[in-house]
């Protein structure tokens, strides 16, 4: 565990002062690697008594009540498993840990809330991508490791201040004793920005280090073979590539959420609201059913949230927008020319504002515009061109 021994200390004392917390971050973004460190912490406070339910692997929400009751050592395939658990958890004190509940969160989030009323001194820690809503919770969202924040000259011992650069490094070095120079730290740092400090997506780039060298990594980065780089043959399924990681969140969505996000890859960096509503909507969603759209996707960890003084702005991970892209191909031409041609016609109408701003007093505000929509202009045109 890289860059997060403050984290698992924050987490700890909300846990011990508020009983039902999750972590909710994006797949791959290292959740059940500081539940675990946040337990073994905590194992002498609850005398041993932390039990952890993995839910990752069961698809029957019907079983949920029974797989916790098959953790704790009780009789399963009772009437009412449900409330033998309330009654069983009355009167002990534990820590629960439920691990990966998004897939099967309309039947989890009823048994931690009936818990957690039924019986005062168990604690629950829970990750999933979304937070579980229900009476009691604390949400701690999970952020991604810090990475160097632009493209200025780092030293190598600049660069290794990043917690992102730092888990780069040691995973590199381990599948073959790279060490890092000033020559590559800025190309590490490109690296670990382009990746957007994602444990899972850092821990698959270093292992090919010595196959592609650091300038290699860097140039793939742009293909979408990197989203079937293989991680390590004990991990879970759905974390032995980054397809798999997304497509796992991808297969949870409802059709107008996975029309949406398939809309919003066009955009290169942050978009508003406005312009998620202008390119996506159409016969497919309407502008009401985008609006609601991202605010599930945020939800759900598949869309970032960007707030200033003056707006609120949202993006996808690079990783994200990668893997939709290829979703949007998938689609068919249909819907990948419709929304080119919206995005084409946006990326028009934002910058003939930007010339009208620049006319006027709010030439700072026109030129903070005009530099975010240079690289979805570029995008523009290149969509354009491979029609």
């Amino acid at each position: 565990m890289v860059g997060r021994d403050e984290t698992v200390q924050l987490v700890s004392e909300e846990l011990t002062a508020r009983r039902l917390l999750t972590i909710v971050g994006p797949g791959g973004i290292g959740k059940s690697t500081v539940s675990k460190a946040i337990s073994r912490i905590m194992l002498a406070a609850f005398d041993g008594a932390v039990h952890y339910v993995d839910f990752g692997p069961l698809r029957t929400p019907s079983l949920v009540p029974d797989m916790v009751a098959s953790t704790l050592g009780l009789p399963v395939n009772l009437e009412d498993p449900l409330a033998m658990l309330s009654a069983f958890l009355r009167d002990r004190r534990m820590l629960l840990l439920l691990e990966s509940c998004e897939h099967l969160i309309e039947s989890i989030a009823p048994l931690a809330e009936r818990i957690f009323q039924a019986a005062p001194e168990v604690h629950i820690l829970a990750t999933s991508r979304e937070p579980l809503q229900v009476e009691g919770e604390q949400i701690h969202r999970y952020n991604p490791l810090a990475f160097p924040p632009d493209d200025a000259p780092l030293t190598a011992a600049q660069a290794l201040t990043f917690p992102a650069v730092q888990l780069f490094v040691e995973r590199a070095a381990a599948h073959g004793g790279f060490e890092l120079n000033d020559v590559d730290a800025s190309i590490v740092g490109k690296i670990c920005r382009r990746l957007d400090g994602i444990a899972l997506a850092l821990e698959l780039a270093a292992a090919r280090v010595g196959v592609y060298g650091i300038k290699g990594i860097a140039s793939l980065l742009d293909s979408p073979c990197r989203l079937l780089w293989q991680g390590r043959r004990t991990a879970l399924p759905r974390h032995q590539t980054l397809s798999a990681m997304l497509d796992w969140s991808y297969n949870l969505l409802d059709e107008s959420e996975r029309a949406t996000l398939r809309g919003l890859s066009v955009f290169v960096g942050a978009f508003s609201l406005d312009a998620a509503q202008f390119v996506v909507a159409g016969d497919t969603v309407t502008r009401e059913e985008v609006i609601q759209a991202i605010a599930s996707l945020v939800t759900k960890s598949l869309v970032a949230v960007e707030t200033n003084h003056t707006e609120t702005l949202y993006r996808l991970f690079d990783t994200t927008r990668a893997y939709v892209l290829t979703k949007m191909a998938d689609s068919g031409e249909g819907e990948r020319d419709t929304i080119a041609q919206r995005h084409a016609i946006y990326c028009r109408e934002s910058l003939e504002r930007v010339e009208i701003a620049c006319l006027t007093c709010s030439k700072k505000n026109g030129a903070i515009e005009s530099s975010r929509q240079v690289s979805n202009v570029r995008n523009a045109s290149e969509l354009s061109f491979s029609e």
